[in-house]
């Protein structure tokens, strides 16, 4: 019964790939890959599966049928677009967030864009964004402005969805998204009022009214904000400054609509779940670790466990319910019995009918491509229907193991460390460090990294580090890095390395730093500090320049006082940009030429696209010769804000150029790749004469 969902879409579209030792090009090829599956999820009635899957690169839709595995259908998008994230709306229909692939960019990405169509493919639509269509066949201004995200399934009307939509032109909605109710099936709109100014995100009660919004203000402060129902008006309810202060982030609504679940470390360095009477503001903590910041697993609105995570998984149940007590039993079995850590295996559940009969289960180690499971509590069935990376499948790769260590300034470290591949534990082994990015809030985990696995079979042994700065340790733990880039997180670093070959499990003559983004700095910067340690580094897409940032760091959450506070930025025109030449023109009151304005409106469009519609808009179709149109585009012009309207016919244009760009890029990619020298002379003056 295993693997029937990789068999079909296998045939589908990839190729299967012969086992092999070694790191041989192959070997390269498999490990580097993105993933080929992701978001495994049913239906409401537990009767579909479906997964996202690439066909030529692009992220396609699969439907399964949950009792056999067979297929149904797959949805591949139009042209450039791909599936993004998705949710199940009914029994019949999911909306689907449209992405872009845009450049060079690895991750696509999302404009606000929502798709919908039931699973045999049957009544697709788009209900928002520019793919909607008005009777007249025109793409419609207040589209082309905004972008709209889905905040609730709302799960007793199965033909609407709850969205909030952020226009572009904030002086016009003082930064507020307005809520939609929106048709799934025809994208017809009801307005459900604002969100305060700022926010950015809402959550609703249980009878889905928006109630909860959290949102920043201009000062880098956390403002929430809770609705009053009576008043319809949303009322702050706390306030907070971020890093400095700690934040408040909500998890859910309880005991009637009268309590809110929250994580608060305002008043502790890690982070305390507690609950807030939203009548008195009495509180009740619920789980306080005093070194590690709880994360919140929460099925269907109830939060059912949170765990902490100082090197493996450790979990604490905070219910009893049916929920919990499948989870419970899931993370027993893949993990000997015990349902406390996850030392064997992390299992995260994914998705659970209504009934609470069916679920889809992510189970990953250390050791292997994560996995899917089908559990059928009726059935008792669990299957293993479908692999994450199906191209990896090596069965002996090398096992990571946590540890830890005190540091010279009394801090203490957590890390993961991986042997070489057949390490024999008598021989030495060069050590590759691997530096994670950020460096203000991410973190390295325990579990399956392809990196370490294709550096580990190479013979090298691999060892991370949680620096400060790294989250999860708790708010004076990630300050500990702040505007420390060259500095303590280097120590961090280098003392975790030190620390490492101290306990001879490698060998101190041959060490190596890697990494990308601020990784790819550390993996320049360590060995500047240090040459007698790190005999070489190699660094991608990194950060290298840090005289162009803030002072000489990296300086996440730094008040907007304290920048304007460093001389170099004081002495600078740089005090009158706050992003690009726009920026600069309101400042000191120039009057943009046409030549500057396309010369600014193509390099947003090639450069910067995901930015396109939060600095310029479309001009309506007014004939502005006549009194009336000169009125109506003086009523238009009110309404547009900081965005600077362009004709159709210039974003045409515009996105005509893109294209043709994008598709040399591409066909010179394709030729360099291939080493083509012949075509690519031709090819190159073809070009040249054509523009």
């Amino acid at each position: 019964m295993k693997n029937f969902l990789i068999a079909s879409l296998l045939a589908f579209s990839f190729p299967i790939f012969a086992e092999d030792t070694g790191v041989s090009d192959d070997f390269l090829e498999r490990f580097s890959s993105l993933p080929s599956y992701s978001q495994a999820k049913l239906s409401p009635d537990g009767n579909v599966i479906s997964v996202i899957f690439k066909i030529d690169e692009k992220d396609a839709l699969a439907f399964f049928k949950a009792d056999d595995f067979s297929l149904i259908n797959i949805l591949k998008l139009r042209e450039e677009q791909q599936v993004g994230p998705y949710r199940w709306v009914n029994n019949e229909r999911v909306v689907i967030d449209i992405n872009y692939q845009v450049g060079t960019l690895e991750v696509p990405v999302s404009y606000g864009e929502l798709f919908a169509v039931n699973y045999d493919l049957s009544k697709p639509n788009y209900i928002y964004g520019v793919g909607k269509k008005t009777s007249s066949s025109r793409r419609t201004i207040v589209d082309k402005a905004s972008a709209a995200y889905v905040i609730d399934r709302l799960v007793d009307d199965p033909k609407h969805i709850l969205v909030s939509v952020y226009t572009f032109a904030k002086t016009t909605t003082g930064g507020s998204a307005t809520i939609l109710r929106l048709n799934v099936y025809n994208g017809q709109q009801k307005s459900y009022g604002k969100t305060p100014p700022g926010s950015g995100g809402v959550l609703t009660d249980s009878n889905n009214e928006p109630r909860f919004a959290i949102g920043n203000t201009t000062d880098g402060e956390i403002v929430t904000y809770l609705k009053d129902l009576k008043e319809d008006e949303w009322k702050e309810f706390t306030r907070s400054k971020y890093l400095g202060g700690g934040k408040i982030t909500p998890i859910a609504f309880t005991d009637g609509d009268s309590k809110i679940l929250v994580l608060d470390d305002t008043q502790t360095s890690t982070a305390i779940v507690k609950s807030i009477d939203v009548n008195d503001r009495s509180e009740e903590v619920f789980f306080h670790h005093p070194k590690y910041d709880p994360y919140p697993q929460v099925i269907d609105d109830k939060l059912i466990a949170v765990t902490v995570a100082p090197g493996y998984e450790q979990v604490y149940w905070m219910d009893d319910g049916i929920e919990a007590q499948i989870a419970n039993q899931l993370i027993k079995t893949f993990n000997d019995g015990d349902d406390s850590i996850a030392k064997k295996a992390n299992v995260v559940i994914t998705s659970i009918s209504e009934d609470k009969n069916r679920v889809i289960v992510r189970v990953s180690d250390d050791k292997s491509s994560p996995k899917y499971w089908f559990y059928d509590a009726t059935e008792k069935r669990l299957i293993d229907f479908l692999t994450v990376w199906p191209e990896i499948k090596e069965n002996n790769l090398s096992p990571t193991k946590p540890f830890k260590f005190e540091n010279s300034d009394g801090i203490v470290l957590h890390g993961y460390f991986t042997n070489s591949k057949n390490y024999d534990g008598n021989s030495s082994q060069p050590l590759i460090v691997l530096p994670h990015g950020g460096p203000i809030g991410p973190r390295d985990w325990w579990g399956f990294d392809p990196d370490v696995q294709i550096l580990s079979s190479a013979g090298y042994a691999v060892m991370k580090v949680n620096f400060r700065g790294s989250g999860g340790y708790g708010k004076d733990f990630l300050k500990g890095g702040m505007g420390e880039p060259g500095g303590i997180i280097q120590q961090d670093i280098i003392e975790a390395t030190e620390w490492v070959l101290e306990q001879g499990w490698a060998d101190k003559d041959r060490v190596g730093i890697y990494g990308g983004s601020f990784g790819g700095y550390s993996a320049v910067q360590a060995p500047i500090l240090r040459p007698d340690l790190f005999k070489a580094g190699v660094a991608y897409v990194g950060i290298f320049d840090l005289n162009m940032d803030f002072k000489e760091g990296v300086y996440e959450g730094l008040p907007f006082e304290e920048y304007n506070e460093i001389p170099a930025y004081r002495a600078s025109d740089l005090k009158d940009v706050s992003r690009c030449v726009y920026s600069w023109k309101n400042k000191r009151g120039f009057k943009e030429s046409p030549a500057l304005l396309e010369g600014r409106v193509q390099h947003t469009c090639f450069l910067e696209h995901e930015n396109f519609h939060k600095e310029f808009i479309i001009e309506p179709e007014i004939n502005k010769r006549t009194k009336a149109g000169k009125e109506e585009y003086a009523q238009f012009l009110e309404g547009v804000g900081n965005l600077t309207p362009i004709t159709s016919k210039m974003y045409e244009e515009c996105m005509d150029r893109r294209e043709i760009l994008q598709e040399f890029m591409l066909n010179l990619t394709a030729l360099l790749y291939f080493g083509e020298w012949e075509f690519l002379s031709i090819f190159m003056e073809q070009t040249i004469h054509d523009v």
